[in-house]
């Protein structure tokens, strides 16, 4: 096959279809790994929903070499919250942050960004473990922080962390594409505060 590919296209050309055949394969062999079924995404998920409500501030605090805001702790007791999934934010207007950027990093146009909102698709545990999935605050030269929410397209809700243990801080927002970094509260109790809608499955404790 690969001689008869090589004289009706040339040896390029038929070294580029080769290597497309084989990505291809290799991709659909991906997609059969990562297949799940049924019961092992709901166990997934289960394993998910427990990681929020027990979290490990003291191993977090250890790896990133910083203390926690204790509003973000108190978070993390607050189970109904934290088990939610796809809040709708809606920001008061008097709390809009001036940032000069942050209707053109979400996207938005003036007239959306006067019904401005934040999305969270999801809580993150307070583990390290959830953080390997996020981003690299550190390298971006953002600091110490925690991402501990995300809007589901790879974007993350964060706040520092500090030497000393602090009673809030504020919330940023990071984004990947285009990459930037806002603010979006002034602290994580006013963030917390403002109108929400939970679109998602009512939230429920994990058995």
């Amino acid at each position: 096959m690969q001689t008869l590919i090589v004289e009706a296209f040339g040896p390029l050309a038929g070294a580029l279809i080769l290597l497309v055949a084989i990505l291809g394969v290799r991709h659909f062999l991906h997609q059969m790994r990562s297949r799940q079924t049924p019961e092992q995404r709901q166990a997934a998920r289960d394993s998910f929903r427990s990681r929020l409500v027990h979290p490990k501030a003291a191993e977090v605090e250890q790896g990133i070499g910083g203390l926690l805001p204790q509003r973000l702790l108190a978070l993390y007791d607050d189970h109904q919250t934290i088990l939610s999934e796809q809040i709708e934010i809606r920001i008061p207007p008097s709390e809009r942050t001036d940032d000069g950027g942050f209707g053109n990093l979400k996207g938005q146009g003036a007239e959306e960004e006067k019904e401005a909102a934040e999305w969270i698709a999801a809580f993150l545990p307070l583990d390290r473990e959830s953080q390997k999935f996020t981003v690299d605050l550190h390298a971006l030269g953002l600091g110490k922080g925690f991402c501990f929410a995300t809007d589901g397209s790879g974007n993350f809700y964060w706040t520092p962390a500090k030497e000393t243990r602090e009673a809030d801080a504020p919330v940023f927002f990071v984004c990947v594409d285009p990459q930037g970094n806002v603010q979006v509260a002034s602290s994580l109790s006013a963030f917390l505060s403002w109108p929400r809608t939970i679109n998602g499955p009512e939230a429920e404790p994990p058995a």
